[in-house]
């Protein structure tokens, strides 16, 4: 109750300077008042991704024009602090460290909000949501499904999201010109893909007279859709119980072993330096020295894309079925559908300002802003509703980097005009070969006969109380080196040695309490969580 009349005092404060503010505002170019260096607004910090992509000329992703539009627009002045997007979670950590967290934490791990609400160092946001949101509540409302994932074991939501919809995520992509050169068909089981990819490796597709083609990339992707394709994904609901598969974990080894033992993939790919979103092998990708890889048919990978076809105008991709396995047929892992990625520290000197930030943040207005720069200046509505750039060169390094601060805005709000498609041009020729490859996506991995294996998205795992927690990070991790060790090591350690060393492991961390766990946590919520099974009423229409 204490906190509770701070903070009524505290509003009543700021409204009533605000009042007196208001008589003196300027209207701005863009009818908005302006607010620059208003001291009746209180002050917040709020993180954002920085992925380095922010133009020199447009200053960092702490200062620049955006932020400066937010705080001039907005509710609230903040401040940003700037978070690796590679190494959220260890920055995240050290600032909590040293009492130095923003007040808002824009972040999209679902276990790092899981040990921060096992800490105790974030705040639940019912009350906030009910006492000083609109927008957002309206939201809520809207989509029920938003405050499940929210909601934590305490009945209480501890965080606020965004409705993105239903997508492909990963994707296995293949050089469908070489299927046709070589007279080979799209894979259909594990066996047909390996005689695919002996064929990429020995015939020499690309016609350069050298044997030095890569059959499969081994970037993270790739292997995230091998394991995809044998649903190997740790927990799986069998017979209305949750258990740890173990049969599918040894089986998918198995196949990257042989994958590894016949050289059809790059032996140094442990060792390779990764190059961002675009996987361990974008220049290869591009000189056209790979046959199939995992990737995604995100803004994030159309550079890729456009650099292969400039590179080599015929060219031609697929994006193709997981093969059947003994397992089934699975679809690789789909971008989160309702997405939880903004919190409040529990030290937030002004939680219900943070509340009206997220609020404003929420809507269509600023979203769209953010999204496409200034209406009226740099895009328009064009013939079919969307937004259509005036200058689109021009505006481009204004919204390169602003992602960063839209994660707390519902794409799903602006229809299919929300979806990446709708910004490309289906009149340019390469932009329209891309969208035929985010069809194919969309028909072939958001069918429920092939759901995504996974019982729910990563970021929906629930929480362990945090020694069992701790047991299970440092399980996962061993045992993850015991199968990799395995694939590498030929004929001296075998995928049967390693599965008992892999057992073994599990069971000297605790392995029986966290299966009875998670046994007990399905029993308790598995009609109140948010499985896989629910994630296709948000699916999106290409």
């Amino acid at each position: 109750m204490q906190m509770i009349r701070k903070i009524v005092w505290k509003i009543a404060i700021v409204g009533m300077l605000a009042i007196i503010a208001a008589g003196c505002a300027k209207g701005d170019q863009n009818g908005n008042e302006s607010t620059k260096g208003d001291k009746s607004k209180p002050q917040i910090t709020i993180s954002a991704y920085d992925a380095g992509n922010t133009p020199p000329e447009e200053g960092t992703i702490e200062k620049n024009r955006w932020v400066t539009w937010m705080s001039e627009n907005g509710p609230t002045q903040i401040k940003v602090i700037g978070i690796p997007r590679t190494e959220s979670v260890q920055k995240f950590n050290t600032l909590f460290a040293s009492d130095s967290a923003p007040d808002l934490i824009q972040e999209f791990s679902g276990a790092f909000r899981n040990q921060l609400y096992d800490q105790k160092l974030i705040l639940p946001v019912d009350e906030f949501v009910e006492k000083y949101s609109t927008t957002y509540k309206k939201l809520l409302e809207q989509y029920p499904t938003l405050k499940k994932a929210a909601t934590m074991p305490d009945g209480k939501m501890y965080g606020f999201g965004r409705i993105n919809g239903l997508r492909p995520h990963n994707v296995l992509m293949v050089r469908s010109d070489w299927l046709k050169k070589l007279n080979l068909s799209v894979p259909q089981t594990p066996e047909e893909l390996i005689l695919v990819l002996k064929a990429f490796r020995d015939q020499d597709p690309d016609g350069n007279g050298k044997k030095d083609t890569i059959a499969l990339d081994m970037g993270s992707r790739s292997t995230q859709v091998l394991d995809s394709m044998f649903g190997n994904v740790g927990w799986t609901i069998s017979d209305d119980k949750m258990v740890w598969d173990w049969e599918r974990a040894k089986a998918a080894a198995a196949f990257k072993k042989q994958l590894y033992d016949e050289g059809l993939i790059d032996k140094d790919y442990l060792t390779k330096k990764g190059s961002g979103y675009m996987g361990l092998y974008a220049q290869e990708i591009i000189a056209g020295k790979i046959g199939m890889w995992g990737t995604s048919v995100h803004q994030s990978d159309i550079e890729t894309f456009k650099a292969l076809k400039k590179a080599d105008p015929n060219a031609e991709l697929q994006v193709i079925p997981l093969p059947a396995t003994v397992f089934g047929q699975f679809s690789p892992i789909l971008s989160n559908p309702v997405q939880i990625t903004g919190m409040i520290n529990a030290n937030a000197k002004h939680p219900e300002a943070v509340m009206e930030y997220v609020d404003f943040m929420a809507s269509k207005e600023t979203g769209q802003t953010l999204k496409y720069g200034i209406k009226g200046e740099d895009w328009k509505e064009g013939e079919n509703g969307c937004q259509q750039f005036i200058n689109k060169e021009k505006t481009d390094p204004k919204i390169k980097y602003t992602a960063a601060y839209t994660m707390l805005f519902s794409p799903i709000v602006e229809g299919s005009c929300g979806q990446f498609q709708a910004s490309l041009n289906p009149n340019d020729p390469i932009e329209k070969q891309y969208l035929e490859l985010m069809k194919q996506a969309y028909e072939i991995y958001l069918d429920e006969k092939h759901p995504m294996p996974d019982f729910t998205h990563p970021e929906h795992i629930p929480a362990m109380p945090g020694q069992l927690q701790t047991s299970f990070n440092n399980a996962t991790k061993n045992i993850g080196d015991i199968w990799t060790k395995a694939v590498i090591s030929g004929n001296s350690y075998s995928i049967d040695q390693a599965f008992q060393d892999a057992k073994s492991t599990w069971d000297k961390n605790d392995g029986k309490n966290i299966e009875e766990w998670y046994a007990k946590w399905y029993q308790d919520n598995k009609t109140k969580a948010f499985f896989t099974k629910d994630f296709y009423e948000f699916k999106l229409k290409f």
